[in-house]
């Protein structure tokens, strides 16, 4: 972490070796200068592992200091309240370091709990419990004493047009802090108490996006390091023969060319989940046989002297398994089990009673479990940091979710140390078929052996019934490649690709590596783009606050004044202007500091 001047915060004075990371102390410094604008509702996003906690607290010392709030609620999934905010003795000791005076906790999931606590300075609470009946009763209760502020942590999960939205939406509050490292949803939808902004391309399509005060990036939290382990993806790739009931037609086809071939992703999951070739033995051992090698080299390289039950000392590494039902779970824990049976496995499930889930889980957190096999058990907000193997055999897709799965086993752990920070990822070319459909139906990318008789048209032949019509006949090992990951501001960029066939690869999953400069220059362009956005914004509060009265028009306000100046200037919105454009703004709004004026020439 980053020393920070805490006289640069308002309401924070730093003690007991406290010290900010450089995107929290960004965060908090830009919270308070936007607050005092009038705004009140903002975005963080940060890597998990980051500190959402402690911003979350940190924040509200600012807008205490501000009188914008007096209390504070905390909302957060329940998996996050017993991780990360389960110790109010904690909490109350890092409210201590922050500077702030002695302040009440509570953590209230029940009506008895919360009842009792309605004097209390800090409420910590579910959004499931905030969304039943007792818990909206007793939180506008609570919110009506006094101007609270709401954070709203692991914001992803309140889309706008939620249940849990929709009751919060009652509450009154004098202001928010919206906290992710994924801000998006898969399906698309708004998220509530987040700030957008849309814009419009050259042919008018308008796009909206999320709008953060201060964004810290996987490249951010990469180069200040100990924050995220470096990851290394294994991709497995396979060959199946598949053999069509009614013409008796047989293929023999690779995965990967099947990705490259195909277009539907949802229904060729679900024929070749029916076909349970993800629970096929040949699949589940080329698999899974690396990545228990893997565990056992990174466990052979540990310290001895580095028990693996030692908490002094550090936990031995440890895996995690994603499977895609609690069916397919149980299967790979009887392969795992039969196949590997020195290693202590196990599993949790939706199908199994939920005080075996809490033993389970708490062993596996105690290092006293070497494998997790899982169905979304152990997700966001699960701080297990000696995760570092992570096997994903289900069919998630989505941006958002695929993150916070790798994530599980991205946290730094300093035991390791540098070098043995790394996540090492296995997953199978099916996990990356995003377009196979196409490749079952299509008659000229099958070929003559799977075209489909009796003259039926392409459109006949992308129905359902067509794919029942194969049967995996067998499954074999085509090839596995690594890909050493470079992460880079929300991208994954490759180093050359090391194969177990010793094939040289031209291009990757990620991007063609002729192109890797092109890639790295961009994101390097849209950082710096991005950064002095954030200083323009901070230098048009600077001078919004400095205005004299008599420069802003009734009814207005200085943020106002400064932008219909900046507009008048430019003739162009602040978030479509180029890099030239934003430098010129930026030094436009110092000169405009220095005359505590809007200059119009």
């Amino acid at each position: 972490m980053h020393n920070t001047p805490s006289q640069l915060i308002p309401g924070i004075t730093t003690s007991g070796g406290f010290r900010f990371r450089a995107g929290q102390s960004a965060f908090l410094q830009k919270l308070a200068e936007i607050l005092i604008s009038g705004e009140r509702n903002h975005l963080g996003v940060f890597v998990p592992g980051y500190g959402k906690t402690i911003t979350a607290l940190a924040s509200f010392l600012v807008a205490r200091s501000l009188s914008v709030a007096q209390k504070l609620v905390i909302f957060v999934p329940r998996g996050n309240l017993r991780d990360q905010y389960a110790n109010p003795t904690d909490l109350a000791i890092l409210m201590r370091n922050l500077g702030a005076p002695p302040l009440t906790f509570s953590v209230a999931d029940s009506e008895k709990m919360f009842l009792k606590n309605l004097n209390t300075d800090v409420i910590i609470t579910t959004y499931q419990y905030a969304s039943g009946k007792a818990g909206s009763e007793a939180l506008e209760q609570f919110c009506r004493r006094a101007p609270c502020m709401f954070v709203f942590d692991e914001v992803h999960h309140l889309s706008e047009d939620g249940t849990w939205a929709m009751n919060i939406k009652k509450f009154p509050f004098s202001c928010s802090v919206a906290l992710s490292g994924t801000p998006i949803r898969s399906d698309n939808k708004s998220l509530f108490g987040v700030p957008t902004e849309i814009m419009t391309d050259e042919v008018g399509h308008a796009t909206q996006y999320y709008k953060p005060l201060h964004e810290v990036l996987l490249r951010d939290a990469h180069a200040e390091g100990g924050v995220l382990k470096r990851i290394q993806a294994h991709v497995v790739d396979y060959t199946i023969t598949l053999k069509n009931a009614e013409t008796g037609a047989i293929v023999e086809l690779s995965l990967s060319r099947l990705q490259e071939e195909a277009s539907n992703p949802a229904e060729i999951d679900s024929f070749l989940a029916r076909k349970q070739l993800r629970f096929h033995e040949v699949y589940l051992e080329t698999l899974l046989a690396p990545a228990f090698e893997q565990l056992a080299a990174k466990r052979s390289q540990f310290p001895p002297q580095h028990s693996a039950h030692s908490a002094e000392q550090g936990q031995q590494h440890q895996m995690l398994i994603i499977a895609m039902s609690n069916l397919h779970a149980a299967a790979i824990l009887e392969f795992v089990q039969s196949r590997f049976p020195n290693v202590l496995s196990a599993r949790i499930g939706q199908d199994l009673p939920e005080k075996e889930r809490t033993r389970v889980l708490k062993a596996y957190r105690a290092g006293e479990i070497d494998v997790m096999v899982q169905v979304d058990m152990i997700g966001e907000g699960t701080d297990i940091k000696p995760i570092s193997v992570i096997v994903k055999a289900d069919l998630v897709r989505a941006f958002s979710k695929t993150m916070q799965q790798i994530f599980r086993g991205m946290r730094f752990y300093a035991p390791f140390g540098n070098d043995g920070n790394i996540c090492d990822i296995y997953t199978s070319n099916d996990s990356e078929v995003v377009q196979i459909l196409d490749w079952l139906t299509n008659e000229e990318q099958l070929g003559q052996a799977v075209r489909v008789a009796h003259g039926r048209s392409k459109q006949a032949a992308s129905t359902p019934q067509t794919l029942e019509a194969w049967d995996v006949l067998t499954v074999e090992h085509n090839e596995t490649a690594t890909h050493s990951l470079t992460l880079g501001n929300g991208c994954m960029i490759p180093e050359p690709i090391i194969t177990t066939k010793g094939k040289k690869k031209q291009e990757t999953f990620f991007a063609i590596d002729n192109e890797r400069e092109k890639i790295q220059q961009a994101i390097n362009n849209s950082a710096r783009e991005r950064e002095l956005r954030q200083e323009c914004l901070g230098l048009v509060v600077k001078l919004a606050q400095m205005l004299p009265k008599e420069a802003i028009a009734p009814h207005s306000s200085g943020i106002t004044a400064v932008q219909l100046g900046a507009m008048r200037r430019f003739s162009k919105n602040h978030d479509q202007m180029s890099h030239a454009e934003l430098l010129a703004k930026c030094a436009w709004l110092r000169e405009c500091l220095k005359e505590n004026r809007v200059i119009e020439n």
